[in-house]
This record gives C-alpha cells, structure tokens and sequence, in this order.
C-alpha cells in the first residue's frame, strides 16, 4: 500500500506547506473581510468548526445598513452632474461621439446594474443562507477527505500566475482611477465587490482541483497494489462505497453554486461592453494618437489597459478551472475503470456489496458523460479555453469595428491620447 514515510515526506514539503497556507489564509482574508464589513451575517465557530448566523441587535444591523447606504449616496451631487450630463448630451452626438456615449452610457448601466446585485447577494437573507450552507458543505468535504485519504495540497501554477496577474492589473487600475476627476464611489466598490466574489469562487476552484487530485491520488494508491487484492479487498469495498456518495455530494454543491452564482458569470460575461469599448480607444490612441511613444504607453496603462485586459483574464481563469476539471474527471473514470476491472470483475464472491458497487460504478460513468464539472458562464454555456479564445476575438472584432465606424463618419484624425488625458 500506499508508503507512509513518502506521504509524510510530501505532507511536509514546502510546496504542500505554501500552497495549504496560501489556501487558508486566503479563506480567512475573505471571512475578516465580511465581519468588517458586516457580509451575510458570518460568524465561525471555532468548535463546531462551521459558519454560523450572526446575531446583531436589529436597531444596530439598521445603522449599519443606513451608514452603507450614506457612504454610497455621499457623492449624490456627482451623480446629479453625471445624470444631467447624459440626458443634455443625448441630444448634441452624432457620428462615432454618438457611438462612444452610447456604448460608454450602455456599459456605465451594466455596472449599475451588476453593482445592484452584488450589494443584494452579500446583505439578502436568502443568499445569506445559500452562502453559510456553501461554506459549512465545503469545509466538510475538505475535512472528510482529510480523515479519510489526507490531503497533499497543490494549486496549479499558471491559473496563480494570471490571478495574480489580474489583481495587479487591477491594483494599478484602481490605484489610477483614485485620482481621476469623474471619480465615482460606486464605480470603485462595483469592481472591490466584484473581485471580492469572484476570489471566493477562485479558492472554491482551488479546492476543488484539490479534492480530485486526491481522490485521484487514493485510487491510484489500489491500482498501484492490485497485486495485494485479498488483504485489502474489504476495506477499499467500504472506501469505494464512500467515494462514490462523495462524488455526488461534490457534484451537487457544484451544481448548487452554477444555479445561484449564475448573475456572476453572466456579470463577467457582460464585461465584454466595457472591454470593447476600452479596446476601441486603445487601437485609436495606439493607431492615430499624436502623442510621443512614452506618453501612449503612460496614457493606456493609466485608464484603458486595465479595462481591456481584465474581463479577459476573468473568462480565461474561469475557462482554465473549466479545463482543469474536465481533465480531472476524466482521469477519475479511468482510475474507476480499471480497479473495475482490477477488483470488482475478479471478485470470487458475488455478493450484494460487489452487485451495489457495479451499480454504483456504472452510474456514476454515466453521470459524468451527461452532466460533466463544468463552469457555465450564460445562457447554459460553457466557459473552457475555446470560449475565452472566442470572447476574444469578439472583443478585437467589435473594436476594429467601432474605429471603422469612427473613420467612416471622416472624424480622422483621431486623437484618443489627447481626450483621454
């Protein structure tokens, strides 16, 4: 069987201590992140070791939901501004100016809108609940495998590479969009919300890859020692039965959390506006501005290449989890194939156990075929590499484009850096 001094041996490594604290941590800065700012009501109980409710006094949960709503209503007069800006402006654009307001107004509305139900899912009593069941249904599968197999952690080092990526992009985006004039409260905390769910569904991710690469790993452990099939044919028949409940367990939370956080795949899905507009403005800066080489490399990375290259690097995380998965589960259905073959086939005794598990395997087979892991992302779609490749060639399309049109309607030359300063 499986060597114990080799296990040990990696349970000590510095790459399964790293990435278990980079884990942890990142879990506890999302949790001290909602007690700070009194999300879904979460309070963790060290010795049930789950999320509970917490319990505020109501005249004190009403003053901190009415101090929200002041920090969010203070720039009241900008959004006055802004508000009767767009409707005298409606009616003096034509051509490409009427082209940028339209999509700039269109894709402001989105924000708007995303922004709406951010605020809603982290206060709401229903996904207040959906979120305390999540957390409470991942925290036990984790430790149920960690009783059962042990837990060896690794993170794949390219989907770290591009979140990282992504929150430096962003990081320096925010940090711009700080000192702007049009400076926008709302705007600001519509992308902290964002990333804040959007980080809880990546460690979600993370886990997950974890919890197969392990299984993977335990049925690796019998095929490995097939040849010491009588010793330990009984214990690995209660295993496998476990295994198999586990596996469902783990497909129903992951079809609960596709059902209730479909609005945040389809949010970042519909960043798309955002990300083809600002595209837009980087080829006509790039293209047509007049501006030295060091002051267009300043200009974009100062407001539009964050724009374009976040919801890309959003869709391509969620595409590459996607992959991830389905490589999983496909090295599992082999794994289950051959101990199959190894075990239950050569089983000299036909008995109910061995009958229930040939059941079991052959349902579980074809579960996965009709209803494999998957990410969707809207309308039902799936969200894998080929997806992310299409969504950007999408945006590089509805760009050039956009510039078609502005050069069609003779507004060259087109000076973007110098509007855009």
């Amino acid at each position: 069987m499986w060597n114990k001094v080799e296990y040990q041996r990696q349970r000590k490594s510095a790459t399964h201590v790293g990435y278990r604290i980079f884990l942890k941590y990142t879990a506890w800065f999302l949790y001290g992140i909602a007690c700070a700012c009194k999300f879904c009501k979460a309070k963790w109980n060290p010795v049930e070791r789950r999320i509970e409710e917490r319990h505020y006094n109501r005249i004190v949960y009403k003053l901190i939901i009415i101090l929200k709503i002041v920090l969010i209503a203070s720039q009241y007069l900008m959004y006055f501004v802004m508000f009767l800006a767009v409707y005298i402006h409606y009616s003096l654009v034509e051509k490409s100016s009427a082209q940028n307001f339209l999509m700039g107004t269109f894709a402001q509305g989105i924000n708007y809108n995303v922004f709406r139900r951010l605020v809603i899912f982290l206060h709401l009593k229903q996904d207040r609940i959906f979120v305390r069941q999540t957390v409470n249904e991942i925290l036990q599968i984790s430790e149920d495998i960690e009783q059962k197999f042990g837990i060896i952690y690794h993170c794949d080092a390219n989907l770290l590479g591009v979140y990282f990526l992504k929150l430096f992009l962003l990081y320096v985006y925010m940090v711009s969009y700080w000192y702007k004039s049009y400076f926008l409260l709302i705007n600001l905390l519509y992308w902290l919300l964002l990333e804040y769910c959007f980080m809880g569904w990546f460690l979600y991710q993370q886990l997950l890859l974890n919890w197969y690469r392990n299984i993977t790993i335990f049925l690796q452990r019998f095929i490995d020692d097939h040849k010491d099939r009588e010793r330990i044919l009984g214990r690995f028949h209660r295993r496998l039965f476990w295994l198999f409940e586990l596996h469902l367990r783990i497909n129903n939370l992951h079809r609960s959390i596709n059902d209730n956080l479909s609005w945040l795949s389809t949010s970042i899905y519909l960043m798309i506006f955002v990300c083809s507009n600002r595209m837009e403005l980087l080829i006509e800066c790039i293209v047509f501005g007049e501006d030295e080489l060091e002051n267009k490399l300043y200009i974009i990375a100062d407001g539009v290449l964050g724009p374009v290259l976040i919801p890309l690097l959003y869709v391509l995380l969620i595409g590459l989890c996607t992959d991830r998965l389905r490589d999983a589960e496909l090295v599992l259905q082999q794994q289950i194939v051959i101990i199959h073959g190894l075990y239950i086939r050569k089983d000299p005794s036909r008995t109910l156990a061995i009958k229930v598990l040939y059941n079991e395997h052959t349902s579980l087979i074809i579960h996965q075929k009709l209803e494999p892991l998957q990410n969707l992302i809207i309308l039902g779609t799936t969200c894998d590499r080929e997806f992310a490749f299409d969504y950007l060639l999408t945006s590089i399309l509805t760009a050039v484009s956009f510039v078609q049109y502005s050069l069609s309607c003779g507004d060259y030359p087109i000076n973007e850096c110098a509007t855009h300063k």
